[in-house]
């Protein structure tokens, strides 16, 4: 999760992009894995076992890209780092289902249902933000499939721990 100045600079971006386009946000965040939560407590020891003796990463946007999916209806990639390379790989060898996600880091500026024109009409707008360091990671919880704005809204933080 970005750093406080980062978060504001990320939650005025997805505010232009809404001043375009009916949708909804989350805090801005990127995602390292996904897994089925088996057991929170669990999920929350793998974490902080990744996190322990981890620094800040500043990480550099690379693109801003619409999409037809609600998830990826309009989002922010980045360049994947050793960093973040080495702690998807941590989470990944320490998960128990062992799923095939990918890491692909991006941070969702806007998930809407408007047609894909129309975002990426806003998509062309908005400019490429200067990189930003990210300081904490979390666990959070989220419905199986997301498509709607009431399961955005279900997405829950069960830990968030900062990075020293």
């Amino acid at each position: 999760m970005p750093c406080l100045q980062a978060h504001d600079d990320f939650e005025a971006l997805s505010k232009q992009a809404c001043r375009g386009l009916q949708g909804c946000t989350l805090p801005p965040h990127i995602t390292l894995y996904s897994d089925h939560l088996e057991n929170a407590a669990n999920a929350v020891d793998r974490l902080s076992q990744v996190a322990e003796g981890c620094k800040p990463v500043e990480l550099s946007p690379t693109a801003i890209e619409a999409g037809s999916l609600f998830t990826k209806s309009l989002i922010l990639h980045f360049a994947a780092g050793d960093e973040l390379i080495h702690w998807f790989m941590q989470l990944r060898r320490q998960s128990p289902n062992r799923l095939d996600y990918q890491l692909k880091p991006h941070l969702s500026l806007l998930y809407s249902s408007e047609t894909l024109s129309a975002k990426q009409a806003i998509a062309t707008q908005l400019q490429l933000p200067a990189p930003a360091l990210f300081n904490r990671l979390s666990v959070v919880v989220h419905p199986l499939t997301i498509n709607t704005d009431a399961d955005i809204a279900a997405v829950t933080t069960l830990h968030e721990h900062k990075l020293e």
